[in-house]
């Protein structure tokens, strides 16, 4: 099973996860970037982590690609959001009996045809209801909930009163271009422990520019930590906050799929097709439409706005106002959209 685009793309595919665990699949990963493959190694159902250089090495890939043809799968699931031919195409050598993928169309189209198995038609929606109906084309066994998978050796109590912030995203495609401004979460985070919160102030592997300034920018406040570990220890961190708030990227939909009340800041990206499963808020209090192409090769702002969606349009003091709403909720409830219009390839699809 490949998960090859992030750690939010990968928790989305939990219902195909889900049921494999409960239709006694044994399951091998194939994963790119490192979050993705030390979430995978912590999941029970996983049996092997395979790490593709595809980025840094793509031709060194084929070796390990070749090798698990002669492992004979029954089956190989490419789980959306994987919409580039090239994921098809490492899906396709990988050698299964039969592969289950979406229908992009395009080249992507005309590998899978070359293969048995299933093309699932998109439908919009949350973008987890996509895997939802891979997962019931392979007739898996969806049980009753649609909730992220999360391994349970990351979870911990939580501590009333703590606030976790995570200013940052991946970086792979601009990616960065969906952040909220560093200096915003620096202030949010003053004002929060200036209120008596508790604050975590987590930084990943692709904020080593802002790991290098938050000690300074944050150096005499009281009340704020700033945490800088591996993705399960980060976790279990986090799991032990009431609130947290984060761009939209792949650590605030774990924060939510922790059971964490979530706040996700949302600019170009529509927060109907990605607000955090489970227990997030998604916040986009911007006029303009969101405009990523899911089917394209990175971020753009299309009317040369400069990303004034989330730059401008996200303000402190209405950011300040969604947390303290947070911290009063007892629960967060959601009603995911089960499918309606997107864009993809330069077309809005419905």
């Amino acid at each position: 099973m490949p998960l090859l685009s992030g750690l939010g793309d990968a928790l989305s595919a939990s219902p195909i996860l889900a049921g494999l665990a409960r239709s006694s699949f044994a399951v091998d990963v194939l994963a790119m970037p490192r979050a993705e493959a030390e979430y995978a190694h912590a999941l029970p159902i996983v049996r092997e982590v395979v790490r593709l250089p595809l980025l840094e090495r793509p031709v060194q890939a084929l070796s390990p690609l070749l090798g698990l043809r002669r492992r004979r799968y029954d089956v190989c699931v490419l789980p959306w959001p994987h919409t580039r031919w090239q994921y098809a195409f490492v899906s396709r050598l990988v050698g299964a009996k039969s592969l289950y993928m979406h229908d992009y169309g395009g080249m992507s189209k005309l590998i899978a045809s070359t293969a048995p198995g299933r093309l699932v038609a998109l439908r919009g929606g949350h973008r987890i209801m996509e895997n939802v109906r891979l997962a019931q084309a392979m007739e898996l066994d969806l049980g009753d909930t649609h909730a992220y998978v999360v391994p349970d050796a990351w979870r911990r109590e939580r501590i009333a009163g703590t606030l976790g912030v995570h200013p940052g995203s991946m970086t792979y495609k601009g990616n960065e271009a969906k952040r909220w401004p560093y200096e915003r979460f620096i202030e949010l985070a003053r004002v929060q422990a200036g209120r008596g919160r508790s604050v975590r102030f987590f930084l990943g592997p692709n904020e080593t520019d802002e790991a290098l300034r938050a000690g300074e920018d944050l150096r005499g406040v009281e009340r704020i930590t700033i945490i800088r570990e591996s993705l399960a220890d980060a976790a279990r961190s986090l799991s032990e906050c009431e609130a947290f708030v984060g761009n939209d990227a792949g650590f605030t939909h774990l924060a939510s799929g922790l059971g964490v009340k979530t706040l996700a800041l949302f600019g170009m990206t529509s927060e109907v097709r990605g607000i955090p499963v489970g227990s997030g808020v998604a916040f986009r209090p911007s006029a303009c439409p969101a405009c990523h192409d899911e089917g394209m090769h990175g971020f753009d702002c299309v009317l040369r706005l400069d990303y004034r969606c989330i730059v401008k349009d996200v303000e402190l003091n209405a950011v300040i106002r969604q947390v303290d709403q947070l911290f009063e909720a007892r629960a967060i409830e959601q009603h995911l959209s089960l499918e309606g219009p997107f864009k993809l390839y330069g077309k809005i699809r419905s």
